[in-house]
């Protein structure tokens, strides 16, 4: 109890001494005061307990009063809000690549102004720079812009929320160059590359957003999550699943003590489990919820594996708060911390006594057999959520404002299925990094886990009234932790034995597992059928806001993707919902011209796809930075680019063919004008794709005396006034014109005057902006089209 009392005033100390304004001296004499008392009545345990708490409480003050750093001269964040200065620094930290931008944390080590005086300084700069190329760990830079201190909103303290982090300036988008690589700690150096081929082992292996959801579990990296599955998770209560914490770690502790105790023996498994939790932990990011998992997790293997001392489980939840506060005490402001924490504590509190109530009153009523069965089959899906529930969920109300009334069913169905997500996946990507060939066939186990999972999400998600907005402040909050451990105080009066939480399986193993290997094969036979080609032509217009995404499927399956969209994340969602789950290839890509808005998306499908064809409007590097990185990315995937040309005819099987129909030999200065054109030919259907072509590009189309005829056209530019014109429009005769557009983009599209001149030659006109994705299907000779969000 010693140590709960002194972690409990060690967290009251850094708290206090954020809000009182008290010198170090009278936080240090405090807690050497009240130590000393301690010690001396440490026969009067309460009354010792109470003194080590005090203890705690002025060196928990202490530390944060040591923590909060001096910004002198010698600190880069003095020169905040200032001139533009040139930095000198070391990316001392894995990159955390967004949609449309890469955070770099930079310790700086010199600054030079627009005098030329350079000096020495230190301290952590964010830098915010474009999506490609992705500056790596241990980089050393040089960056010049303006050093800005972070925003203050009013519902959220971004200058607060970095400073715990030990940042205190910004700099957005400087002109930036690479001095020098591989600069950083060789360990750190060699589990991030380590992460990196594990990531392109997952990419490779499972289909989006499955693939961003093992990566989320596996390797703390759910950055690639779509922003519409990010919010279901969160809807239905079911973020815990994506945030690696205990159960990860547990798992990861049982496999590394089963594998290294038969070799090195009861204290060499407990070493090795330790060394493996820890790189796993800085491999994943090192969160404040997977530190403190990992600690609770070694003080369990040295106390009851080592010494072989009953685990104590209060005391390892506040030791090991208390060595992550003292690493750095504004880990107690981080929300993953609190989150973990409460869910531990609930867990340690309530998961044993629900555990038995629920027996006992189970057993009253269909018998202690049926009870016991029950509780082994539901008890992590039900007790335990409930449990952890208990004390997160004011938190959880209080940071996002809202509430899950979902939550608890999810759970029972969706928890069950996420050691097989642990367990396949890991096989599937440690295999993969290897022997890929073996390592598919476990992803296609794991994909059916994690496609059960992300279906499942979704579904709960999208049943009216599933999340409810609520408001809970710092009154609110107090109040009802007051009531609920005033309810646990009167709870725990009554006498209590532990009981276990899962019941051992008695059924036949052999034939469980013939049963459900069976089960296995028939889902997966079944899920094969399911995907493959219907016969049918399909062309699915993406929905990825402002910018192009078209998706060709053949009758025979044969797949063409023209564009990709402003994000990755959204193009690789789109892509995983509409390809089967066990493929891994696309024929074709097509970048129509290097604007960002069509050709950001494709730059990671290379990640995830082998790509036999890349066609180019001609355009090399040096036209942006994302297109150079489209370009070395083919190369590097050994994908043949071949610049589109007008008059050629690109066969695609089953008698459906593309025909190119600009560019000619001669390039315009302006890209939109060189636009890749095609019109794809199915038997009497036709489409036409002209990428960002405007009125020049239309007239030399018109000049050239190719069929332009087309039953669907893919509005030029996104629906803009200087494409689409009347006569290009009069001698394409659509029925159908398509406008891909953001919904309120800054740019007006559609513009009126389009649409005006669509409604003259008598097309419908369908915008994903209004519709979301819009599918067109045909056999060549019937044409019907579906939306859907």
């Amino acid at each position: 109890m010693t140590a709960v009392y002194l972690g409990i005033g060690w967290l009251i100390g850094i708290w206090l001494a954020s809000v009182a304004d008290a010198p170090l001296w009278v936080w240090l004499a405090g807690g050497g005061l009240s130590l000393v008392g301690a010690v001396m009545l440490r026969r009067q345990l309460r009354l010792s307990w109470l003194l080590m708490a005090l203890a705690g409480l002025g060196w928990g003050g202490a530390r944060y009063i040591t923590a909060v750093p001096a910004i002198t001269a010698a600190h880069v964040a003095y020169y905040n809000n200032s001139d533009s200065v040139t930095l000198v620094g070391l990316v001392n930290d894995e990159p955390d690549v967004r949609d449309r931008y890469v955070n770099l944390r930079l310790r700086v080590e010199s600054i030079t102004f627009a005098n030329g005086d350079t000096r020495p300084v230190s301290g952590n700069v964010l830098v915010r720079t474009s999506r490609f190329p992705v500056i790596g760990y241990g980089t050393r830079v040089q960056i010049n812009g303006r050093l800005e201190t972070p925003p203050e909103f009013t519902d959220f303290s971004y200058k607060e929320y970095l400073a715990r982090q030990g940042i205190h300036s910004l700099v957005s988008y400087p002109t930036l160059i690479v001095l020098a690589e591989n600069q950083g700690q060789p360990l750190k150096q060699a589990i991030f590359a380590f992460k990196a081929r594990a990531q392109a082992s997952i990419n490779r292996l499972i289909p989006e957003p499955q693939a961003a959801l093992l990566s989320g579990i596996l390797l703390g990296n759910d950055n690639g999550l779509a922003t519409v599955l990010n919010d279901a998770f969160r809807n239905t209560g079911m973020t815990h699943i994506i945030a690696i914490s205990g159960f990860n770690i547990a798992i990861l502790i049982g496999i590394f003590i089963g594998l290294a105790e038969p070799a090195l023996g009861k204290r060499g498994g407990v070493v090795a489990a330790i060394v493996g939790v820890t790189l796993y932990t800085i491999l994943v990011g090192a969160s404040a919820s997977v530190v403190r998992a990992a600690l609770m997790g070694s003080l369990y293997l040295i106390g009851s594996r080592w010494f072989g001392r009953p685990n104590f489980a209060y005391a390892a939840l506040f030791l090991a708060s208390l060595i992550m506060t003292l690493l750095n005490p504004h880990t107690l402001w981080d929300v993953g911390f609190q989150l973990s924490f409460s869910a531990t504590l609930g867990l340690i509190l309530y998961a044993d006594p629900l555990t038995r109530h629920s027996r006992r009153w189970l057993g009253a009523r269909l018998g202690q057999r049926s009870a016991n069965w029950l509780i082994g089959l539901l008890g992590e899906a039900v007790i335990v959520t409930i449990a952890a529930q208990i004390l997160t969920q004011p938190l959880i109300v209080a940071y996002f404002g809202q509430l899950s009334l979902i939550s608890l069913p999810a759970n029972i169905v969706i928890l069950p299925a996420q050691p097989g997500v642990m367990i396949w996946g890991g096989l599937a990507t440690l295999t993969g990094m290897a022997i890929p060939a073996i390592g598919q066939l476990f992803a296609w186990v794991a994909w059916l886990f994690l496609w059960y999972t992300t279906t499942l999400v979704r579904f709960f998600a999208d049943i009216p009234g599933s999340a409810v907005s609520l408001q809970l402040n710092t009154a609110g909050i107090i109040a009802i932790y007051a009531l609920i451990f005033a309810i646990t105080w009167l709870a725990k009066q009554e006498p209590e034995q532990r009981a276990r939480l899962w019941s051992k399986l008695r059924q036949n193993q052999g034939r469980r597992i013939a049963y459900g290997g069976s089960a296995l094969a028939a889902v997966l036979t079944l899920g094969w059928g399911m995907t493959q080609p219907d016969g049918q032509l399909h062309v699915t217009f993406f929905d990825v806001g402002q910018g192009d995404a078209i998706f060709i499927q053949t009758p025979s399956g044969h797949q063409i993707l023209v564009d990709g969209g402003y994000y990755p994340n959204v193009l690789n969602d789109e892509l995983g919902r509409r390809m089967p789950f066990w493929d891994r290839e696309i024929d074709m890509l097509v970048a129509t011209h290097p604007d960002a808005d069509h050709v950001t998306g494709l730059v990671e499908v290379f990640a995830r796809y082998r790509v036999h064809a890349l066609l180019t409007d001609g355009s090399g590097l040096g036209e942006s930075a994302v297109y150079d990185e489209l370009l070395r990315a083919a190369v590097e995937g050994g994908t043949a680019v071949h610049k589109a040309l007008a008059g050629e005819i690109i066969n695609l099987g089953d008698g459906a063919r593309l025909e190119v129909l600009h560019p000619g030999t001669a390039l315009h200065e302006d890209r939109n004008e060189n636009s890749v054109s095609l019109r794809l030919v199915y038997g009497d259907f036709s489409l036409l794709l002209t990428g960002d072509a405007e009125e020049t590009a239309e007239q030399q189309m018109l000049a050239g005396n190719y069929p332009l005829q087309s039953l669907v056209f893919k509005a030029g530019h996104h629906g803009s006034r200087t494409s689409s014109t009347l006569p290009f429009l009069q001698a394409v005769q659509p029925q159908i014109i398509v406008v891909s557009a953001g919904a309120d983009n800054r740019f007006g599209h559609p513009h009126q005057e389009m649409l005006d001149r669509a409604r003259t030659v008598g097309a419908a006109v369908l915008r994903t902006d209004e519709l979301g994705s819009i599918e067109v299907i045909t056999n060549g000779r019937t044409m019907w089209w579906q939306a859907w969000r």
